[in-house]
């Protein structure tokens, strides 16, 4: 009877070990996922800002030469400086290598931060959108003094926004579901 309850002891310890490894593992698994969804936002920032630096330079250049009106120019310059440091200042804290080992609540903290503020961009950005779009439609049609090249500049920028509008839609809602699916996992790792 004495060896019978040493071996089944000896089975519950073994058991735990398997267990604990186990928790090991998934919480490990789990941070990993976290890490590659993190990461991948990051990229897609860092893409954006980018972008918006190229746009900056390139705009002011184009839309020079194309001969529209110098409060256009400074306008979607002071527009397009205005969203690429809008999108570093919202990804900032993300930006930080982070080792997610130590604090979870901050992670959480600064994923539903960055989640209100996409959430709010929009509100923002879609009316900027419209107006940025009448105006040049404004200096195409009044300020420009080739016509031809106005209207292919107006067609070529129908198209654009349409494709860009796609694009930033599918990253701004690609974006909201990573950050929802990194909060879930934290939970897990908080064991709510």
């Amino acid at each position: 009877m004495f060896r019978e309850l040493e071996g089944m002891k000896a089975q519950m310890e073994l058991l735990k070990e398997k267990l604990e490894k186990q928790e090991i593992v998934k919480e490990q698994h789990l941070r990993n996922a976290i890490k590659g969804k993190l990461g991948e936002i990051n990229r897609i920032a860092v893409r954006m800002i980018l972008v918006g630096l190229f746009a900056m330079v390139y705009c002011t250049w184009m839309l020079n030469h194309l001969g529209f009106s110098l409060s256009y120019r400074v306008v979607t310059i002071v527009m397009l400086s205005f969203c690429t440091l809008a999108t570093y200042v919202q990804h900032k804290n993300l930006l930080k290598a982070r080792d997610l080992s130590s604090d979870l609540v901050k992670e959480t903290f600064d994923l539903l931060k960055l989640k209100k503020r996409y959430n709010s961009w929009l509100k923002f950005a879609l009316p900027m959108i419209v107006v940025w779009c009448s105006w040049l439609a404004y200096e195409v049609l009044y300020v420009i003094p080739d016509r031809g090249v106005g209207l292919s500049l107006l067609i070529g920028a129908a198209v654009g926004v349409v494709i860009g509008g796609f694009v930033g839609l599918k990253i701004h809602f690609g974006t909201l579901k990573k950050i929802d699916e990194m909060l879930t996992q934290i939970k897990e790792l908080k064991g709510e």
